[in-house]
């Protein structure tokens, strides 16, 4: 089976549905090619600010800090002790 092409004058029949189909493929070929780049959203300060009271409330967030902040506690008290024992010595 060879194929040929849907306008083949040697048969004398143009094969519609391979001409639809092939048009098909080529519209569809070139709005692929033109579809542009949707811009990322740009938020209003209105809605900025809604977020970040949201991040405030997020209990996760807070228990987060909440932890970093004591490993930092936790880190200055150690640094503070090796500094009184270097002094001592």
């Amino acid at each position: 089976m060879t194929q040929t092409s849907p306008t083949d004058k040697t048969q004398g029949v143009i094969d519609v549905e391979a001409l639809k189909k092939e048009i098909r493929e080529q519209i569809l070929s070139e709005l692929k090619e033109q579809k542009p780049e949707r811009p990322k959203r740009k938020l209003s300060e209105k809605q900025l600010a809604a977020l970040a009271a949201g991040r405030q409330k997020n209990p996760r967030l807070l228990a987060k800090k909440a932890r970093e902040e004591a490993e930092a506690k936790a880190k200055e008290a150690e640094a503070k002790a090796k500094e009184a024992e270097a002094k001592k010595e």
